[in-house]
């Protein structure tokens, strides 16, 4: 057989047959070239021998290595321009197993693929990403294993240092790769991203805590996957040893996490949902030892956000740090926030050994907290403020520090229903409502029902069953005190059962409940 090169040299003797059958000089493999009309010798695809042109014929994607980046000796800028080159021609590439090192930004080009047999690609400059498809659509990116410089780092969302950056790209598909050690984010799209799917990814990275907190600055911004749009879909990923592990940026809409697992992030949260999203799942993920929030949905105040629709389902949060609620949906904005999240689903999550509150819900209009399995917790299992419409049902809570359940302040149309609590109140820090199964402290709440509960105390830690704290303002009292309905609880092994602050206040219902297993029913007042 003949070498390719050997037959496209000037003035040889080969002739310049129709279809000529040669050796790829660089993979040994066998290759046909066909003469074609006019075109521009190009050095693989497209080779002239004489006044003649040929094309080399293929199937499937074309092979990197036939751009010769494995040459003995070859300088990393060469490999990096070579890749270029085979890349801009827009044909799917194919990545064998091998190892290289590029020192500048490898272009993608709309309506291409690439797949790679675990070719591992290490960025040696700083501030410049592996693969860039910002602004083009219809890309996939398969296979590889990815490794960024691995020490610059910028304090700001323009860094470049990422695996991959997709700002307003369309129809994209990463997945079965593997991400290590990039400053930023694995993978960035900031803004415009439509129909993303990341899946079947793993960021594992070597950096650790003092690494994040080094005298440089506070590195919060370093992510294992950052992204903004519309349409995206993030499954069956696991990521590790990053600040932060997902973060989804403000003002997203529809948006899907499921399946994926976030361990060890050394400065922040688990899953950071920015202010603004919309059509929201976050189901079946497992959180695990985060420096602070397991899960955190941000609201903050704009005219044009839109926050409707949210279900964080079937979650495994456990491990969280010092001031790390379990799960959290809060309105971030000072002084008196206005924008509520609405139409907000919690159920069905394990939240176990918080830091601060198993869950934490706040600013929702007309929601639900169900089912949920809390235990372990460092203050209080179910926190809720700043709600309308909102039903805590069928929880069970075990062994919180504080209270089982504290409805805090601004509730309207609150029920507490059906929820076993047990052990709460164990820190036993002296604060009559936080030793407590159930806690409603008296700052303009309304319509509060709390029924059918039971709440178990342990030795005498729960001072209190059900405490409702009511606030001495008159005008207060007259405009939001008057219609609580405490039904149907059963308190066992508590020092006292129940207690109202001001008795001048009254409740529209206080009956049918139980002190312990041998009382039968009675009316109280």
């Amino acid at each position: 057989m003949i070498y390719a090169n050997a037959f496209f040299t000037s003035g040889n003797s080969y002739p310049n047959e129709d279809i000529v059958q040669l050796v790829d000089n660089y993979t040994h493999q066998a290759v046909v070239y066909k003469k074609i009309g006019t075109a521009v010798d190009d050095g693989v695809i497209y080779r002239k021998k004489d006044n003649d042109f040929y094309e080399r014929q293929w199937s499937g994607y074309v092979d990197i290595l036939w751009w010769n980046i494995k040459e003995v000796g070859i300088s990393v800028s060469t490999v990096t321009e070579r890749i270029n080159k085979a890349l801009s021609m827009g044909y799917d590439v194919f990545f064998d197993e091998m190892s290289i090192e590029i020192n500048g930004t490898l272009y993608l080009q709309n309506n291409q693929k690439i797949l790679s047999n675990n070719c591992k690609i290490k960025q040696t400059v700083a501030n410049s990403e592996i693969f860039n498809c910002e602004q083009k659509e219809n890309i996939s990116i398969t296979g590889f294993s990815l490794e960024g410089e691995g020490n610059d780092y910028v304090v700001n969302a323009s860094s470049r240092n990422v695996g991959i950056l997709c700002a307003q790209a369309k129809n994209l598909v990463i997945e079965k790769n593997i991400f290590k050690d990039f400053t930023y984010s694995a993978v960035s799209g900031l803004n415009g991203v439509e129909h993303l799917t990341f899946r079947f990814n793993k960021v594992k990275n070597s950096f650790d805590y003092s690494w994040a907190t080094q005298a440089s600055g506070y590195r919060k911004d370093n992510m294992g996957i950052v992204i903004g749009g519309k349409n995206i879909t993030i499954f069956k990923n696991y990521f590790e040893n990053s600040s932060q592990g997902i973060y989804i940026a403000e003002n997203s809409n529809f948006v899907s996490i499921s399946d994926n697992d976030v361990e060890n992030t050394i400065l922040e949260h688990g899953m950071y949902l920015d202010s603004g999203i919309s059509n929201l799942t976050v189901i079946g993920n497992r959180v695990r030892n985060t420096v602070k929030v397991g899960i955190k949905l941000q609201n903050s105040d704009h005219l044009n956000y839109i926050s409707n629709n949210v279900v964080i389902s079937n979650n495994i949060v456990e491990n969280t740090g010092g001031g790390g609620d379990g799960i959290l949906i809060n309105n971030t904005t000072p002084g008196a926030p206005q924008l509520y999240a609405k139409n907000v689903v919690v159920s069905g999550n394990v939240v176990r050994n918080a830091g601060q509150h198993g869950i934490n819900v706040r600013f929702v209009d007309l929601g639900v907290v169900s089912n949920n399995v809390i235990n372990d917790i460092s203050y209080a299992g179910v926190y809720i403020s700043d709600t309308r419409g909102v039903e805590v049902c069928h929880n069970n809570i075990k062994t919180s520090q504080e209270n089982g359940i504290m409805i805090e302040a601004h509730n309207y149309l609150l029920s507490a229903n059906f929820n076993t609590i047990e052990n709460p109140g164990m820190r036993n820090s002296g604060l009559e409502d936080l030793l407590t199964g159930i806690t409603i402290r008296g700052t303009k709440n309304k319509e509060i029902s709390v029924r059918n509960n039971k709440m178990v105390g342990s030795g005498n830690a729960m001072k209190y069953g059900v405490f409702v704290e009511f606030i001495e303002d008159p005008v207060v009292q007259q405009t939001f005190q008057e219609t609580y309905e405490i039904v149907g609880n059963t308190v066992l092994n508590a020092v006292t059962p129940y207690r109202f602050l001001n008795t001048v206040v009254a409740l529209r219902r206080l009956n049918n409940n139980y002190k312990n297993l041998l009382t039968a029913p009675v009316q109280e007042s």
